[in-house]
């Protein structure tokens, strides 16, 4: 897990940031993965690279893991993005979806849990 598999990773986060200023046709990529798929994945992906805590061993070793929980290689998600950078309105609209999930998981990773109810009299 050396610096060729963080390029990797990073060019990905690139071409994604690409994909978003210049398209996407389908909801479904060539080689099979959804927008949804694509959505959470790239999500989960950008909370690593966004992760103050973490150092590059750690980051890689989480890219791998988020990509592997998925059944996806960095080569299809890397496929996935040359595809949705076919059209730009498609490609941005996966784009916002991409940073709204990004945010809403971090805001509930830290977000207080909700108060308990105080307990009815009897």
């Amino acid at each position: 897990m050396g610096t060729p598999s963080i390029a990797r990773h990073v060019s990905l986060i690139v071409l994604v940031a690409l994909a978003a200023v210049t398209g996407c046709q389908r909801s479904r990529s060539a080689n099979g993965v959804s927008d949804a798929t694509f959505v959470a994945v790239m999500a989960d992906l950008k909370r690593v690279q966004d992760d103050p805590g973490l150092n590059a061993s750690q980051k890689a070793a989480r890219r791998d893991s988020v990509l592997q929980s998925r059944g996806l290689t960095p080569a299809q998600l890397e496929q996935a993005a040359r595809e949705l950078a076919q059209n730009p309105t498609r490609a941005q609209t996966v784009w916002q979806a991409v940073q709204r999930r990004a945010a809403d998981t971090a805001a509930k990773a830290v977000a207080p849990p909700a108060p308990a109810a105080p307990p009815t009299p009897k």
